[in-house]
């Protein structure tokens, strides 16, 4: 008797009104070195070094970096059986200047898959108030983040000499004794220097022999990768023209994009400038986020940061916002004459760009994971308290999620609702913050 295939998942509608996210990127800049992801050879991976001088002058963008700025970075070790090297990578910061400069690290945080953060299977929901919930380097790194924590091991400062270089980190990616033979790093680091200097990371695979313990590369070793080699291979797959018609390759992100974090109040805009009005009762309200060229919901609303410096077959644009921080406040307002209940949840419908008041689900959701991370809200209770919780998701893609939370709204009321989140690597955008109403019991 044949077996029974497994039920298909199957779309279905929920009828929500989409408006854009409110606000908008900050301008500070982001080192954001996620290309290739995959790295096969020793060799430069970003580099905003000057072009004087080096043996690979396309291998640099010269750009310099000043003030407050944030570094992400990630990158996988994937050599295959038989090749046991340990990849190192090595951040390196120049300055051009005639007298010593001081970065300052005033956040950091990185992670391997393995064995910091292995990819586990975890429920839909956890609440993660104690921070111990993750799945991945990207899902760890940023639930730290998130937290404001700083992760210990790390110096508060880097001196750079008067026309020369400093490490900033060098940190590994060991494949030994991993089932897989892969491992992944990321990485994201908040610095400030208040002088131009120029960074660069670059790749060393070193040979792991026997037993002994493994010597991270010198920063003369670096230096020569840095200033001799070319970019590192394999090269990931080049990303179409912005407004090319036909399939759309995003690529991955290689460069400095504007933009670290998303700050925005909904309100009802012209109307009111003082309130959000919640949605008529059985209706919804969503808002996107990381929303992104073919994937606005008929918003017309591109979220991803635009980069300052790249290269040429590299993305556009920083498609996906990883760790980019967003930082929302919804101040709800109830115009009806009875109470109101208002659920609020984090969606991943079906990515679109069609002009309609819908979203599309999946039912049951599909296997394939698009969503990985822990968000913070904040607000008040029915009883007056202050709520503020941590809560981890996960989510296929066409999830419709069950609610973080609900309130009951008095006629006339108001109620403030918080919500943040560093947007995690791993994940694939774009999601949707939902309010929907319904009357209360």
């Amino acid at each position: 008797m044949a077996l029974a295939e497994e039920p298909k998942e199957k779309p279905y509608i929920v009828e929500t009104e989409v408006r854009p996210l409110p606000g908008s990127l900050d301008t500070v800049p982001m080192f954001n070195s996620n290309s290739p992801e995959v790295v096969r050879t020793s060799g430069v991976l970003l580099s905003l070094l000057p072009k004087v001088g080096k043996t690979h002058p396309e291998a640099h963008l010269d750009y310099p970096l000043k003030g407050k700025f944030r570094v992400f970075t990630h990158h996988i070790n994937n050599r295959g059986k038989g090749e046991d090297k340990v990849l190192f990578l090595g951040l390196l910061a120049y300055n051009p200047d005639d007298k010593p400069a001081t970065v300052r690290i005033l956040r950091a945080a990185s992670y391997l898959s393995q064995p910091d953060a292995p990819f586990i299977k975890l429920p839909p929901y956890q609440v993660n108030n104690d921070g111990l919930i993750y799945a991945g380097p990207g899902d760890r790194v940023t639930n730290d983040y998130l937290r404001g924590d700083r992760q210990t091991g790390w110096p508060s400062k880097v001196t750079v000499p008067a026309n020369g270089y400093a490490i900033v980190y060098s940190l590994p990616v060991q494949v030994r004794a991993i089932v897989s033979h892969s491992n992944g790093r990321s990485s994201l680091l908040e610095l400030s220097c208040n002088k131009n200097i120029h960074l660069a990371e670059v790749a060393d695979f070193v040979k792991v022999e026997g037993s002994n313990s493994i010597d991270p590369p010198s920063l003369e070793r670096y230096v020569e990768i840095a200033t001799t080699h070319e970019l590192s291979q394999e090269r990931d797959k080049v990303p179409s023209v912005p407004g090319a018609k036909g399939p759309l390759i995003y690529g991955r992100v290689a460069g400095v994009q504007t933009g670290c974090k998303w700050t925005g109040t909904a309100t009802d805009g012209e109307k009111d400038i003082t309130r959000l009005t919640i949605p008529e009762v059985g209706n919804s309200l969503a808002f996107p986020v990381c929303s992104l060229e073919r994937g606005t919901f008929a918003t017309g609303q591109v979220q991803s940061a635009v980069l300052a410096a790249r290269y040429p077959d590299t993305a556009y644009a920083a498609h996906g916002n990883y760790a980019v921080e967003y930082r929302l406040q919804f101040p709800l307002y109830n115009p009806a004459k009875t109470p109101v209940e208002v659920s609020v949840s984090f969606d991943t419908p079906l990515k679109t760009d069609q002009a309609k008041d819908n979203l599309t689900y999946f039912e049951p959701p599909a296997k394939n994971t698009f969503y990985r991370g822990t968000l913070f809200v904040q607000y008040l209770s029915d009883k007056g308290d202050t709520v503020k919780r941590y809560t981890h998701l996960v989510q296929t893609r066409g999830t419709k999620a069950d609610e973080l939370f609900k309130i009951t709204m008095k006629p006339k009321g108001r109620r403030t609702i918080k919500l943040s989140l560093f947007y995690p690597p791993d994940a694939t955008p774009p999601q949707v913050i939902t309010f929907s109403s319904r009357p209360a019991e």
